[in-house]
């Protein structure tokens, strides 16, 4: 079934409306999406995980539906943070900013998070920065103080707040800053800083200095996807006053609308608590990654709809460890029935894999329902697996490897099966036991121990091996190829 029969129109929230909306493009059939990417001086945590596993799969379904994507997200590389971390660690501005790039590439990858189409660093954007600055300038926007800095004008923007929902009045009331220097207004922010740090300034009209946080958005998105464009992504926690005052510069130097959409992830809890150095609970993307294959923490995203906060715990990590394995080990019984299937057989009419795609599609429609797309591809896993009961045949053949395509194609979307199933189940239970603390070398022994207890006809022998197996959470099963075990990883063990 072709998938953009499927899909007549997509509704997305958008928070600058307050509702959902029917998305429709700029350009026909071609999406311009930008997301805010990280800040990189220091490495990326699975917090950060979260809006770039969101919107991989927003990409991926768009353009699975049938659209061309330009997607960009930034390398903030340009940030006090940076200074302040580079001077501890005796190294440059850009010889830190280049190893958390590498870091967070590896990280990416490690998730099955492609590549954006365009990854601008702020460092090699400075000229088309300026520029926007200069145009801010000269629409009466900006304004440059005697030291140097240059700050924008937020009372001039009359509709500045229409993303938070703030009114320049509740914020001037609520700001405990005073106005400093040749500074307007307190509610005025910065577009440019005097400063001379070596390796993290430049110069320009208003001297040598570096760029404010927001302008540097405002500027890469305008270089690669034009003065407006279809969708703004990016966390909850950057509605204001990142957002709200890119709004603010783009619309006032460019004099049309910046984003048409704006969607926002929600925010990252530990077990209620949020994630800290100091609490103990800061997961870092490649400590992760020792414990779990990446598709785990993007089924632990999944379940959650992008717009929701999310609560992790270890227990969630586990029951998505254990709903990967189901999958896989599903798809590798799904292969070896579909391997029989040869010449045009009419599938078994009591299966209908095809109706899995309709129903996924008109949960993706809906302001990208992950949730309800993977309780749908959960039916149709257990549908499937009635398959394996019951004697061969061509039907089943072709059923099976109907539901097999169906599968991989849905949750590849998501970035989930795209692994060889033996390879992949090998690799998680070896993470998963080695988490236990149990050798695989004891299960294989306490198999063979089993093996021989079953030959010799000692069933309370094999029965007993059986329960130690189960007290470490790990199930056996006996198959015409042998015995094979799996993890039933348990709070207790």
């Amino acid at each position: 079934m072709d998938a953009e029969s499927c899909v007549r129109e997509i509704q997305v929230y958008n928070t600058l409306t307050g509702k959902k909306e029917k998305f429709e493009t700029l350009e026909p059939q071609h999406v311009k999406m930008y997301a805010c990417g990280v800040t990189v001086y220091d490495d990326c945590h699975i917090g950060h995980a979260m809006q770039a596993i969101y919107f991989d799969v927003i990409r991926n379904y768009l353009e699975y539906v049938g659209y061309k994507v330009t997607y960009v997200r930034n390398y903030t590389d340009v940030d006090d943070k940076i200074i302040k971390r580079s001077a501890e660690r005796k190294m440059t501005p850009k010889a830190l900013v280049d190893e958390i790039i590498a870091s967070s590439e590896r990280d990416m990858e490690g998730l099955g998070v492609r590549p954006a189409t365009h990854e601008p660093r702020v460092s090699e954007s400075i000229p088309e920065i300026i520029e926007v600055i200069s145009d801010l300038e000269k629409n009466g926007y900006a304004y440059s103080t005697a030291d140097g800095d240059v700050y924008y004008r937020v009372r001039k923007k009359s509709d500045y707040g229409k993303l938070s929902n703030r009114k320049t009045d509740e914020l001037q009331a609520g700001t405990r800053d005073l106005v400093k220097g040749d500074k307007e207004d307190e509610l005025d922010f910065a577009l440019w800083k005097c400063d001379a740090t070596e390796g993290a300034s430049w110069d320009s009209p208003w001297g040598r200095g570096r760029p404010g946080w927001h302008i540097e958005c405002s500027a890469m998105a305008k270089m690669y996807l034009g003065k407006s464009f279809d969708i703004h992504g990016g966390g909850r926690d950057l509605v204001f006053p990142h957002h709200e005052n890119e709004i603010a510069q783009s619309e006032a130097a460019n004099s049309c609308k910046y984003a048409n959409v704006w969607m926002h992830s929600g925010l990252l809890t530990i077990e209620k608590s949020k994630m800290s150095k100091s609490l103990g609970n800061h997961i870092l993307i490649s400590k992760f990654l020792q414990r779990f294959p990446g598709e785990v923490l993007r089924l632990a995203y999944l379940q959650n709809h992008y717009t929701s906060n999310v609560d992790f715990s270890e227990q969630v990590f586990r029951t998505a460890a254990q709903r990967l394995l189901y999958f896989y080990e599903t798809m590798r019984e799904l292969d070896a029935l579909a391997a029989s299937a040869t010449g045009p057989v009419a599938l078994l009419p009591e299966h209908k894999p095809d109706q899995i795609i309709e129903a996924y599609h008109h949960e993706m429609t809906n302001d990208f329902g992950t949730v309800g797309a993977l309780r749908e591809i959960l039916i149709g896993f257990r549908k499937a697996n009635e398959l394996r009961q019951g004697k061969k045949s061509p039907q089943k053949a072709h059923t099976a490897a109907a539901y097999a395509r169906v599968f991989r194609e849905l949750l590849g979307v998501f970035g989930i099966l795209g692994e060889d199933p033996d390879v992949f189940i090998q690799s998680l239970k070896s993470k998963i036991v080695a988490d236990l603390g149990i050798a695989e070398s004891k299960i294989e022994g306490l198999i063979a121990d089993r093996k021989a207890a079953r030959e010799a006809k000692d069933f309370a022998r094999s029965d007993d091996v059986r329960k130690q197996l189960s007290d470490l959470g790990i199930e056996l099963m006996d198959t015409a190829d042998g015995t094979r075990w799996t993890v039933i990883w348990k709070e207790d063990v």
